[in-house]
């Protein structure tokens, strides 16, 4: 709503409350369902950043459940949305990556899409500047993708996609600068891979890899570190083999300088916060934060205080209602609000008691 703090734009997927929801910050991490409420029954995830060049976080809105195209949704300013009429593929859109593609400019998209659907590669939509989408042409991949992570990967300036895939390897497709993107050849990982995060966890200047997977004990999360021309080698590290691992997502969790994962699990597995040494070499911090399969996370400064706090978005269970829950990073004070006990370092994340309760997300 552009006042200088933090919102959430949720999407709800399933259950009588599907669709999206916005709730507005206060500045203290007290929260309300805005009444500009986004209106589409098919609402799997959303990305937000500035389509139409007015200054304001735009919204994609992925649609999975029914193979519903992705629509566009332009915000006023105030946080109130409203939809551009644009109905963008027809494919089970797992996740969107928005970024300027093709170098003019603009933020384009590139939509991980599941091969559940008759046109399961993925796709990249290039903007015109006002929020317009055009397909480019290209199909990229057929490996039931999940995510899709953008970055200039190779080191030649522009922005490359890694493609996390359930039914396949992981795969990495460079763009020449122009927004045409080709096939690396790598192939990394064994599947079952559900998230990507993309940061320089070594200190080396590159772009680094965090992979999220999600089996049961046969593929743990992986670190995968760039030698700085876009050729990746497995760290060899094993991020929690039984963590049914859902979202990664990165930040300084510590505030030591250097970038740590908070992992989002799915079933009754307790949300996970891997700390760095600042060489890649990740530590469980030991913390069980949450058992409510989380299916994705955020990290941002959601109470004022300079520490990355975190919201969990939860799906519910057969037998259970499962909220949204928020996290502060740090000891319980008077603008945390925490309803749980002191914890008395930074690395430690508290819940705040507040609970927003969406059906299923």
């Amino acid at each position: 709503d552009g006042d200088g703090d933090l919102d959430a734009f949720v999407a709800n997927q399933y259950g009588s409350k599907a669709g999206c929801s916005i709730w507005i910050n206060d500045g203290r991490a007290e929260f309300t369902r805005h009444t500009g409420l986004v209106s589409t029954p098919d609402c799997s995830a959303v990305t937000l950043g500035d389509l139409d060049g007015d200054g304001d976080l735009d919204a994609w809105i992925s649609n999975r459940v029914s193979m519903a195209p992705d629509t566009v949704w332009f915000n006023d300013g105030n946080g109130g949305f409203t939809d551009s009429g644009q109905r963008l593929g027809q494919s089970v859109s797992m996740n969107t990556a928005l970024a300027d593609i093709d170098g003019d400019g603009d933020l384009d998209a590139f939509v991980a899409n599941s091969d559940w659907s008759p046109s399961g590669p993925n796709i990249v939509w290039l903007n015109d500047g006002n929020g317009r989408f055009t397909f480019s042409g290209q199909r990229l991949g057929t490996g039931n993708s999940f995510d899709v992570a953008m970055g200039d990967i190779d080191g030649d300036g522009d922005l490359d996609a890694w493609i996390a895939n359930l039914g396949g390897p992981n795969t990495i497709w460079l763009n020449d600068g122009n927004g045409i993107f080709t096939d690396s050849g790598q192939a990394l990982g064994n599947a079952k891979s559900k998230s990507v995060a993309l940061g320089d966890l070594d200190g080396d200047g590159d772009l680094d890899a965090w992979v999220a997977n999600s089996s049961f004990g046969e593929n743990p999360s992986h670190v995968w570190l760039n030698d700085g021309a876009g050729v990746f080698t497995d760290s060899g590290q094993a991020l929690g083999p039984e963590a049914l691992s859902r979202t990664v997502v990165l930040g300084d969790l510590d505030q030591d300088g250097d970038l740590d994962a908070f992992v989002a699990c799915m079933g009754t597995k307790p949300n996970m916060v891997w700390l760095n040494d600042g060489a890649a070499v990740f530590t469980d911090s030991g913390q069980t934060i949450g058992e409510s399969n989380t299916y994705g996370a955020a990290l941002g400064d959601l109470n004022g205080d300079g520490r990355l706090d975190a919201w969990a978005a939860n799906c519910s269970l057969p037998d259970q209602d499962q909220p949204n829950r928020i996290w502060f990073n740090g000891p319980a004070d008077d603008t945390a609000k925490s309803s749980a006990e002191t914890v008395p370092t930074s690395r430690r994340f508290s819940r705040t008691g507040t609970l927003l309760p969406d059906d299923r997300v």
